[in-house]
Parts: C-alpha cells; structure tokens; sequence
C-alpha cells in the first residue's frame, strides 16, 4: 500500500499540503508493515488500515457540508481522481481485514494459562 501511495503521490500531482500528508500516510503504513514483518502485532497495521480506508472514503465522498477533496474540477476529473482513491480505499480495509485474520491466528496460537489447582 505504501508503494501505491507515492504512485498516486507521482500520477496524480497534489497541492503542498495534500502532498505532505500522502507522504505521512505513506511513512505511518511502513512503520507499521515493518513492525509486523519484525513479528510484533498486527493490530497496529489493522487500525491504520482501517483508518486510512476510511479515510480516502470520505475524502472522495466529502464530509457533511464540506466538498469532496477532488471536487473542485469538472466531473470527468473528479471521477478520474475518485476513482483511483475509491480503489485504495476498498484495498485499505481488505488489508484491515487480513491483518484481523492475521491477529486472530496469532491470539489463537497462543497457549492459554494454565492454572494450578488448588
């Protein structure tokens, strides 16, 4: 997902400040894709999943009473930037969704304690 992120970040030029935070979002999906490939918990990587798919969701659908971060040009480029977001943001909460998998394989290989009797 990082990679995808600075494909956009090069195909689809941004202002400054969208530019500053894709390249934020970027850094926070490879520290977290790092700490799992080091052995450390997915819950991370499933949180910022969940948060960024949410995230380009509303970003291509606007906030209530707020304009959708493409909409300022004509519809043939909104949908031209919309639906590439759209894309990350379905494959953000795929990724969410196998991180979940991921933790819940690793919760259910982890021994239970035993207790002794007394």
């Amino acid at each position: 997902m990082s990679a995808t992120h600075l494909v956009l970040l090069i195909a689809a030029p941004h202002d400054l400040g969208w530019s500053l935070v894709l390249l934020l979002m970027t850094a926070w999906c490879i520290k977290c894709a790092l700490a799992v490939a080091k052995g450390e918990s997915p819950q991370a990587l499933m949180l910022m999943s969940a948060l960024m798919g949410l995230s380009h969701i509303i970003m291509v659908l606007g906030l209530p009473g707020g304009a959708a971060h493409h909409s300022s040009g004509a519809a043939p480029e909104h949908v031209a930037h919309a639906v590439p977001m759209l894309v990350v943001g379905v494959a953000e909460l795929l990724l969410m969704f196998f991180a979940a998998v991921l933790l819940n394989r690793s919760r259910s290989r982890t021994p239970k304690p035993q207790y002794a009797a007394n």
